[in-house]
């Protein structure tokens, strides 16, 4: 057991309240008071530093090639939780091994448990080619705790069949009583030769048309007009989507960072931030993927470097919070509590209050932080993470050997639809 003193924390005006925080692998209490402990307690003075919830990402790329799976599973999440992401959620466009059925996931879950530094939960896929059972399958993997099934359009991978539209409709019909959660990636190739922004959108309209009452993910959109339509659609369909972080990166620092995506946020800049500030930016994510060499791969498929991860977390805090002025509580809904919501793992993820995870750090907004961008310039960023808590054991931290405790982490309970009012902050 652990008692944390005198720590800042987030509220939901500007203000910020001086606690003392009581935790082991969850927390236990918070009061502004002192809290009498045994003397085998470890206590840490925070001195003031600033408590935040641990990043999660609702959507990685990380796992292709078999015999790199490790490896690169490894490797990125070490990335991500030194950033401060505690928590991330697998979507594998170009897997060898989909999580089609209990076995595989078993067999990903076991990968997961020997190599990740981060708490990992997984995304499901379905086999068409499986016909009749292929839904049952997508059942049985979303009762083991998939936060979802990923759907393609075209499919990026051999491994993967192919599901047309008509399909989707009667996979959404064959499980609509259930609540089963999907995400959904592509573009209407019937009727566009390649990818663009409006063959997307077109394709998010042929999905809308066909879906029950499911949550549908569109894990990430760069195209504005897209956004403010999904926007419009939202209270009537239980549809959310991502903003890729590099894509706001390359909008407010375009001298340091570039985005690999097309994207079309510079033509709507202002009509932007006025999402950003209002909370109406869902979640924000870094579509990271390992470098892939396929110049056939589909835009949409590919993904960020993942070295992102280590900084992208601070960038959100110093650019979005720090310097455009858009309130904390926003910032932290975008790259924790919402994520979490919506893969159906809040409030054991994403939250602060007694009961969840003690998956947190401790942030000094006095202190600055150099980061080298992808177009080799040196930004200085506002902030640095001193040190980073996964289940209330330090993992990560300035001057700290990282270690890895990482898991594979279950859905919890339903999937929160989009609009709702509960927050722990």
């Amino acid at each position: 057991m652990k008692l944390l003193k005198s720590v800042s924390l987030p509220t939901s005006s500007t203000a910020l309240k001086t606690v003392n925080v009581l935790f082991e692998d969850k927390i236990i209490k918070l009061s502004t008071d002192e809290i009498e402990v045994e003397e085998d307690v470890q206590i840490i003075d925070a001195k003031g530093l600033l408590m935040l919830p641990g990043g999660i990402d609702p959507h990685t790329h990380i796992l292709a090639k078999n015999t790199d799976s490790a490896t690169d599973l490894a490797k990125i999440t070490k990335i991500a939780l030194e950033g401060g992401w505690t928590t991330l959620a697998e979507l594998s466009y170009h897997t060898q091994s989909p999580v089609f059925n209990n076995s595989a996931l078993k067999k990903k879950i076991a990968l997961v448990n020997a190599n990740s530094f981060t708490s990992l939960a997984l995304w499901g896929h379905i086999d068409i080619g499986d016909y009749p059972y292929h839904a049952e399958s997508a059942q049985e993997i979303w009762n083991k705790g998939v936060v979802g099934i990923a759907l393609a359009v075209p499919s990026p991978n051999p491994a993967i069949p192919d599901i047309t539209f008509t399909e989707i409709m009667d996979l959404f019909f064959d499980i609509y009583e259930s609540d089963t959660s999907f995400a959904f990636q592509g573009y209407d190739y019937k009727n566009y030769q390649e990818f663009s922004p409006t063959a997307q959108l077109e394709a998010i309209k042929k999905i809308l048309r066909r879906m029950q009452e499911n949550p549908i993910h569109i894990p990430r959109i760069s195209s504005y007009p897209t956004i403010e339509f999904i926007n419009s659609v939202s209270k009537r369909s239980d549809i959310s989507f991502a903003t890729c972080i590099s894509d706001l990166m390359a909008l407010y620092n375009p001298d340091v960072f570039s985005t690999p995506f097309r994207c079309d946020y510079a033509d709507f800049a202002d009509l932007l931030f006025d999402l950003l500030r209002s909370n109406k930016i869902y979640l924000l994510s870094n579509c990271v993927a390992p470098p892939v060499k396929n110049p056939n791969y589909c835009e949409l498929f590919q993904g960020c470097n993942p070295e992102l991860m280590n900084y992208s977390y601070l960038w959100v805090l110093s650019e979005i919070w720090k310097k455009r002025k858009v309130p904390l509580a926003t910032c932290l809904k975008m790259t924790s509590e919402n994520a979490a919501k919506r893969l159906g793992i809040y409030p054991e993820k994403g939250s602060l209050d007694p009961g969840s995870d003690a998956d947190f750090v401790l942030y000094d907004p006095e202190a600055t932080t150099i980061v080298k961008g992808n177009k080799g310039n040196d930004i200085e960023l506002s902030g640095s993470f001193k040190a980073i808590y996964l289940k209330g054991n330090q993992v990560a931290g300035k001057d700290f050997a990282t270690i890895q405790q990482g898991s594979f982490l279950a859905r919890s309970t339903n999937p929160k639809r989009r609009h709702n009012n509960s927050s722990w902050i």
